[in-house]
C-alpha cells in the first residue's frame, strides 16, 4: 500500500494525521457512550421511545466514527503546509481500501523502523 520511501517523506505529517484521527475517534467514542447513558436514564424514566431513539442515533453516530474521525482530522489539518500532498497520497490508498485499513498501514509502517532499530 506505501513504500517506507513514502512513509519517510511524509513521515512528520502522517505522525500528525494519526493522532489527530485518534483524537477525534477518542472523542466520538466518548460521545457514544453519554448518548447511550441518556438513553439508559430516559428508559429508566420510562420514556422508553426517547430512549431508544438516542440509543439508535448513538448506533448510528458509533457507526460512522472512523470515517467521520478521518473527516474531521482533514479538516483540521488541511490548510496547514504540505499535507495536501499527504492527503492526495492517503486519498489515493483510500480508492481502494477503506480507511481503517490504510489507518492501519500507516501505523505499522511508521512503527517499524523502531521495532528494528
Amino acid at each position: 500500500m506505501f513504500s517506507q520511501e513514502q512513509i519517510d517523506a511524509h513521515r512528520e505529517r502522517l505522525e500528525q494525521v494519526v493522532a489527530t484521527v485518534h483524537h477525534f475517534s477518542a472523542a466520538i467514542f466518548i460521545l457514544t457512550f453519554i448518548g447511550y447513558g441518556v438513553a439508559v436514564y430516559l428508559w429508566f424514566q420510562d420514556q422508553t421511545w426517547p430512549g431508544l431513539i438516542v440509543a439508535t442515533l448513538s448506533y448510528l453516530f458509533f457507526r460512522q466514527f472512523r470515517s467521520l474521525s478521518m473527516g474531521l482530522a482533514r479538516m483540521k489539518l488541511r490548510d496547514r503546509e504540505g499535507f495536501s500532498e499527504t492527503w492526495d497520497m492517503l486519498d489515493e490508498a483510500m480508492k481502494s481500501e477503506r480507511a481503517q485499513a490504510v489507518l492501519l498501514a500507516v501505523e505499522s509502517r511508521l512503527r517499524a523502523p523502531r521495532e528494528e532499530g
